[in-house]
């Protein structure tokens, strides 16, 4: 599982976006969103970096927790 902060996620759509975009490198990825706190947790075979760098792609400010 890998924990990132996303600043900028703010509402069910950006959710649906990084979801989205995560998924179209990952299909079997699942992505936990916690809006109140801006964050994600994220099950995915992919390394953190692609995916931080699959977010950033989407237009979100990402960091890893």
């Amino acid at each position: 599982m890998t924990r990132f902060t996303i600043p900028d996620m703010d509402c069910q759509g950006c959710v649906a976006s990084i979801t989205r975009a995560v998924q179209e490198q990952d299909a079997k990825a699942t992505v936990v969103a916690d809006l109140p706190n801006h964050a994600v947790e994220i099950e995915s075979s992919l390394p953190p970096y692609i995916l931080a760098a699959t977010i950033d792609a989407a237009g979100f400010t990402v960091k890893l927790v």
